[in-house]
């Protein structure tokens, strides 16, 4: 969502800062949305099935991508319209970050801010930095090298290394993260005690 607006310039939408607008009103219908399921459907079970969603969007853009020639479209800056393919491809892409915030808003937009719940009493403020924080750093880790990635790897195979990431995010999530919904606060951080973390 930080280059979002660059990277429809590169697609050549004419309006690139308004094609931004759409996926971040697709991020602010997808939070409102989570708020009130949250607790419904399950922390656990709503990262199960919203990182997914994000792995299945960053492979659509990593395919939409593939169909782009990024050095012409550098090379044509004062020529925004695309060829056929190009604009097709260029909707895909817009079509794939709209999944995939909206599966980001479902999920790891949502749940990590709620992991003070997992922490014991006497060290649940520490618990809580140590997580925003490594929240914190993981997201500036992202945003340094993102243009770098896509310069080195190309932009398809730098979408498919974030889904690869969203595929190891899911296995850990189905391995280590305990379903917190509807347990009480002292209930909650006792999952940690056990040796499976409380994951059935």
């Amino acid at each position: 969502m930080y280059f979002s607006a660059t990277i429809f310039t590169m697609l050549g939408f004419p309006i690139p800062t308004l094609t931004s607008l759409v996926v971040a009103v697709t991020n602010f219908i997808f939070t409102l949305a989570a708020l009130f399921l949250i607790d419904r459907i399950g922390r656990r079970r709503i990262l199960l099935w919203s990182v997914p969603v994000m792995a299945a969007g960053l492979l659509l853009a990593a395919w939409g991508f593939s169909f782009i020639d990024i050095a012409a479209t550098d090379a044509a800056d004062d020529a925004p319209s695309q060829p056929p393919p190009a604009r097709g491809a260029a909707v895909t892409i817009l079509i794939s970050f709209m999944m995939y915030v909206a599966g980001y808003a479902m999920g790891l937009g949502n749940v990590p801010w709620m992991q003070s719940e997992l922490f014991a009493l006497n060290v649940r403020s520490l618990g809580s930095g140590i997580a925003t924080a490594t929240n914190w750093g993981a997201n500036f880790v992202i945003g340094l090298t993102f243009l770098l990635l896509m310069e080195a790897l190309t932009p398809s195979w730098t979408f498919v290394l974030y889904a690869a990431i969203c595929a190891v995010g899911t296995g850990l999530i189905w391995k280590f993260y305990p379903e917190t919904a509807g347990l009480s606060l002292e209930e909650a951080a006792s999952l940690l005690e056990d040796d499976n973390w409380g994951v059935r």
